[in-house]
């Protein structure tokens, strides 16, 4: 059960379609695949995903913390001392989530190979029985977005997120012409990525109380708790934080502030699933409700989070959009547009084009 060999891939997957949030736009999307081999020939797969908006790393600084840091800290350990491995990649690096969690998703995902059950197994059983899947628009013009939610509707979509952080106006707008366009029944949920300020953000909520938003992410800076614990008290809507919260102590400072409803738990911010489930623990045990989000990542990170939502009752949602935003991803995904549907094949429960992930290639290391 020991670790042979790790390879790192980067690889950038094209979208769709440019994807236009608050702080930023995406043209593609830059991943770091990891495949972890074991002297027993079992395989297992991970990835990062970073956003340097919110850790702080970039895709060349996962990949040489992944290459030269702690993927040689793995080869001739056990690959079942996930929790150990933690503890030592938290003395060799402090933060670096997303390169963390690379590791730490190859690791379950070969241990769960190893032991011939789906992750989920291993992370408690099956809780839900598939996840429905929301239909996430990026911040364009108004009468686009309402298109755009009219067409997820016909879809079958039971919910539609819509990204805003513009002026007041423009973004009062945009939620009343999506909510126009939806039909009756589909939950319409808005993620400023930290766009607001406090008081626009409760300017905004105030205005569009009639439009039914479920809840409203991060309406503030990272920078502040303060800010967002303000908004979450003077508001009798949903407040859900997202960004600032990277791991077990932030979630617990959520809980100590009451800074949010809600919370979004990323394993690119978390370092993986190690810690992702904790977080979920801690929220069930304060009454606060999870959703698993994403940092639109391929096939291999948005199975390694439905695994952990399937099997997590208080997670209620989840973000899990990159495989329908990508254009070429490196493996195929069980479900459909609407919902993700995991089977009880072992590990993530995907086969990885190892061909495709080559041809997506821009770089290669091999750590043995």
């Amino acid at each position: 059960m020991q670790i042979k060999q790790i390879t790192v891939y980067g690889v950038r997957l094209p979208l769709k379609q440019p994807f236009k949030i608050a702080y930023d736009t995406y043209e593609d999307i830059e991943s770091i695949l990891v495949r972890i081999e074991s002297t027993s020939g079992d395989v297992g797969w991970g990835e990062a995903v970073v956003d340097q908006h919110v850790s702080g790393e970039t895709w060349q600084s996962a990949r040489q913390i992944i290459a030269r840091e702690l993927a040689p800290l793995l080869i001739g350990r056990s690959f079942d001392s996930i929790g150990a491995f933690h503890k030592t990649a938290e003395t060799r690096i402090r933060h670096s989530p997303s390169a963390k969690a690379a590791l730490d998703i190859a690791l379950h995902d070969l241990l769960a190979r190893h032991c011939k059950v789906p992750l989920y197994a291993l992370l408690g059983g099956r809780y839900h029985a598939r996840l429905e899947v929301p239909s996430v628009i990026s911040m364009l013009e108004p009468e686009e977005m309402a298109r755009q939610a009219r067409d997820a509707c016909a879809r079958g979509h039971t919910s539609v997120k819509i990204k805003l952080g513009d002026t007041s106006e423009m973004d009062i707008e945009r939620i009343a012409r999506v909510r126009e366009a939806m039909m009756p029944g589909v939950a319409l949920r808005v993620d400023a990525n930290q766009g607001w300020s406090a008081k626009q953000a409760l300017h905004i909520i105030r205005q569009t109380v009639s439009y039914r938003v479920d809840w409203f992410e991060q309406p503030v800076s990272i920078e502040s708790l303060d800010a967002l614990s303000q908004v979450t008290r003077a508001t009798e809507a949903v407040i859900m934080a997202d960004e600032p919260i990277h791991g077990v102590r932030d979630m617990l400072e959520v809980v100590r502030r009451q800074a949010a409803d809600m919370v979004n738990i990323k394993l690119m911010k978390s370092g993986g699933l190690h810690a992702a489930r904790i977080m979920a623990e801690v929220g069930c045990a304060a009454g606060i409700p999870c959703q698993i989000g994403s940092m639109v990542e391929s096939s291999v990170a948005t199975l390694a989070g439905a695994h952990l939502a399937i099997a997590h009752g208080n997670i209620v949602a989840n973000d899990l959009v990159g495989p329908a935003m990508i254009s070429h991803d490196v493996a195929d995904m069980p479900g459909s547009d609407t919902h993700i549907e995991l089977s009880d094949a072992p590990g993530l429960g995907i086969w990885i084009d190892e061909e495709r992930v080559r041809a997506l290639s821009t770089f290669e290391d091999r750590i043995d």
